[in-house]
């Protein structure tokens, strides 16, 4: 059995290092730190109201053909808090504030999005379609 000496021993130190650097790197320049200004809701892909994140304590109830949702905008943040979906995902995904971040309820085809700037559908097109 071949033993380990000081300089595998600092090699593998070292290796671990630079493995949790790379990582708490990438998650700080990843992260998406734009918090969003506005919540953008749509059903069955069309856009049904815009909100202000900026209001303190809403609850929305959104009505759809296939059932409801109850939305609450507190402290610049939006989350589902009521469903009629089976499976309930969308009531225990969470807050959510930042510009970009979704939740979906797919039983009942809503999405909420939150968007910043004065154009919500930037950044949505089509990087292309397959047929």
């Amino acid at each position: 059995m071949k033993r380990i000496i000081k300089g595998d021993l600092i090699l593998i130190v070292v290796l671990i290092v630079l493995g949790g650097l790379g990582i708490l790197l990438s998650n700080r320049l990843l992260s998406t730190t734009d918090l969003g200004n506005k919540v953008q809701i749509e059903i069955d892909g069309e856009i049904y109201e815009t909100y202000s994140l900026g209001e303190n304590f809403r609850n929305i109830r959104v009505e759809s053909p296939r059932g409801y949702n109850v939305l609450r905008i507190d402290d610049s943040k939006v989350r589902v808090i009521e469903a009629d979906c089976p499976d309930q995902i969308c009531v225990h995904f969470g807050w959510i504030q930042r510009a970009g971040q979704t939740i979906v309820c797919l039983p009942n085809r809503l999405i909420v999005r939150v968007v910043s700037g004065e154009n919500s559908d930037e950044g949505l097109e089509l990087d292309g379609i397959t047929y």
